[in-house]
């Protein structure tokens, strides 16, 4: 019998709403406008400095000099080239109508907007099989996404691209188009390389639905060797597929890179290896409500990670330091995101387990910064309303709330009420009483009798870690409930 989750009913040419019909593509239209004009007007306001001014040098630097001479050594280059092409065109765009320097940052939040709207709509289009309000529901969730609001069109940062070619990935993926799926993939790990914490089990589940047997390699095998015959019967199915998941995105990748590093392609690793070891990040946590800020942001998050990284003497757990344990703890929570999804099927569990190992990415490995989990909330999103689970929107709701706290946290700390930059931003950005709460004691400096006497320093926690044990915890939860869910639908299927 088919998977429950495909039997909702079709989505039908208008909706319904006291009698009066209205066409689906006008509500969503509509919808989406509102959201563009939203975002349009937000991204005037500056952005976050240091991130938008390096875009800006790094712009200029693609326009003036080429691609072919951007990553040359004493150059701040911690970007992987992807990204870069959308740089470059800005840049000649600024060029060519000699823009000022706002509207110059107002351009460089463009992309992040369009990838805004185009992951709306393709959210939208993905759920076309499910009731109307539950469609409606969830594009419009991602339309006015507070932490997509604030980390594009105010922050000025680019996740909401990395976060599109992800969704894109489990489009093609879950529509049996593996091939499209890898070569999206590989686009997006080009703008962030952070994708790849999707990558085993996106990898794990391709390969399960299409299993190579001994005998379908071997014949795999006979048909790429001589001799060559026209009426030779073609490649096996699985293995050809496994074979072009890896051929092609490979050729695609050295296609988008060699303008940069000419014939030596392989100069990419190098950048990737560097923009793991900027000096400044070497720590457990770089602000991120994570597993290692559970400890406080000064007792444990900016704590040195490796030993010879930093200046100073890195922080160590019987004897090793905490980026090897972080490794260690990131594999056992992507083992355990696969293990847990193993027998699952359907695009929703599909998003679930891309959207889990994106949060064990962050959550668990040092140098972290606050926007990493970003991209798993759109898959998440997808999940809740394929999966149709409470629990699960619960969950959503939960870490998206911690999210967007700790973006204002941040950005509240280096420009919204710093001394030099406040006058920049608009008061109505400027919440006083939250962003003291995110700075201070999580209680308060005299907290009620009964919390105060509470074991373990609960009453003198601070909200950051306050929040960060909240993420790990709702993080955990949802692992298991998936366990749950996938055992649920499978044993429904057995049934049927």
């Amino acid at each position: 019998m088919a998977n429950p989750q495909a039997q909702a009913s079709p989505l039908p040419s208008s909706l319904t709403n006291f009698g009066i019909r209205v066409p689906g593509w006008l509500v969503i239209g509509s919808l989406a406008a509102a959201a563009l004009v939203l975002r349009l007007a937000l991204a005037s306001i500056h952005g976050f400095g240091i991130d938008i001014g390096t875009f800006q040098a790094w712009s200029g630097s693609l326009a003036h000099e080429g691609p072919w001479n951007f990553y040359q050594d004493g150059k701040f280059t911690d970007y992987a080239p992807g990204y870069m092409y959308v740089l470059l065109l800005i840049g000649k765009m600024v060029q060519l109508f000699n823009l000022n320097d706002s509207q110059f940052e107002y351009a460089l939040k463009i992309p992040s907007i369009v990838a805004d709207i185009g992951s709306a709509l393709l959210l939208y289009r993905m759920l076309d099989k499910q009731r109307p309000v539950v469609q409606l529901f969830a594009t419009s969730v991602y339309l006015f996404f507070p932490c997509a609001l604030l980390v594009g069109s105010v922050w000025g940062q680019v996740d909401s691209v990395l976060a599109f070619f992800l969704l894109l990935t489990v489009y093609f993926v879950g529509r049996n188009k593996p091939v499209a799926g890898a070569l999206a993939f590989s686009i997006g790990f080009l703008i962030k390389p952070q994708a790849a914490a999707a990558l085993p089990f996106l990898a794990f589940w391709i390969i399960r639905e299409h299993p190579v047997r001994w005998d379908d390699f071997t014949a795999f095998v006979r048909y790429l060797l001589p001799p060559y015959s026209r009426g030779r019967p073609g490649p096996p199915r699985n293995p050809r597929v496994i074979a072009e998941c890896i051929i092609y995105p490979i050729i695609l990748i050295l296609i988008l890179v060699i303008p940069f590093f000419e014939l030596q392609p392989w100069k990419l690793l190098d950048v990737l290896y560097k923009a793991t070891n900027v000096p400044n990040y070497r720590v457990n946590s770089f602000w991120s409500y994570n597993f290692w800020n559970t400890g406080g942001v000064f007792k444990m998050g900016f704590k040195c990670d490796l030993a010879g990284a930093c200046d100073a003497k890195a922080t160590q757990f019987l004897g090793m330091s905490t980026r090897w344990w972080s490794l260690i703890l990131f594999a056992t929570a992507l083992a355990s995101v696969i293990a847990v999804l193993r027998n699952a099927r359907g695009m929703g569990f599909l998003a679930l387990g891309t959207a889990l190992s994106t949060m064990a990415f962050y959550m668990f490995l040092t140098r972290m910064h606050e926007r990493y989990v970003f991209p798993a909330f759109l898959p998440l999103l997808l999940a809740c309303a394929l999966i149709q689970s409470r629990f699960l929107w619960a969950g959503f709701v939960a870490m998206a709330t911690v999210h967007f706290l700790n973006l204002y946290h941040v950005f509240g700390y280096y420009f919204f009420f710093s001394e030099k930059e406040r006058d920049r931003f608009p008061d109505f950005l400027r919440v006083p009483r939250l962003y003291n709460w995110l700075q201070g004691k999580a209680f308060g400096a005299d907290p009620p009798g009964f919390i105060s006497n509470l074991p373990f320093g609960i009453g003198s926690m601070e909200t950051l870690q306050l929040m960060s044990i909240l993420f790990v915890t709702a993080f955990v939860v949802v692992l298991a409930w998936a366990f749950v869910l996938a055992e649920r639908r499978g044993r429904a299927i057995e049934a049927a």
